[in-house]
């Protein structure tokens, strides 16, 4: 089986009341055991809440492609991303209404390769280059994420770091290498 892939991610900056890691935290499954109905209905939750949030944001990514190999390769760098120590810092600090906090929310979806859903998520990620990293884009590809069948998803994963909001991201943070690949939304 083929296999193609789509992975989005975003950097918003936190509310004083911490309110939208709140909510992205209930959104996301906290069993693996999950139907494809029930990973959809967590999923596209997260993604109205991320929708909704969009002004928020202020860096992110995304990627599609229909490589095999390259969605191997790639869906485990995303997911490697989830069990690896993301933090900067060697301890937490309270949120401060002084310092801008981040989160960042990442979605990863490897797909059968030309189900309707890769077809029209394909269809969806073609983008011209200089819209690439603009906010309206970013809300197409989420609005488009209530199409997808998990029947044509292979795997997925989907991860907020921080898990904890007194780790919530700084900007020293994320000028770190590690984050260099979030870009700038416009």
């Amino acid at each position: 089986m083929s296999r193609s892939i789509f992975a989005l991610e975003l950097c918003a900056r936190l509310d004083a009341q911490g309110e939208l890691h709140r909510n992205l935290r209930d959104a996301l499954p906290l069993d693996g055991a999950l139907t494809p109905g029930q990973k959809w209905q967590s999923y596209h939750r997260a993604t109205q809440i991320l929708l909704y949030n969009l002004h928020a944001a202020e860096r992110g990514c995304w990627d599609y492609f229909d490589d095999d190999e390259r969605a191997e390769n790639d869906f485990a760098m995303w997911k490697k991303g989830m069990t690896t120590a993301e933090g900067a810092r060697a301890s937490s600090r309270p949120l401060s209404a002084l310092e801008p906090r981040y989160l960042t929310f990442t979605l990863a979806l490897q797909l059968v390769r030309d189900s309707p859903s890769d077809l029209a998520l394909r269809k969806v990620c073609e983008v011209p280059e200089p819209a690439l990293w603009q906010r309206q884009t970013f809300a197409r590809l989420l609005q488009h994420f209530g199409a997808i069948s998990f029947a044509s998803v292979h795997a997925d994963v989907a991860y907020l770091i921080p898990r904890d909001i007194e780790w919530a991201l700084t900007v020293d943070d994320l000028v770190a290498e590690k984050f260099r690949y979030l870009r700038p939304l416009v």
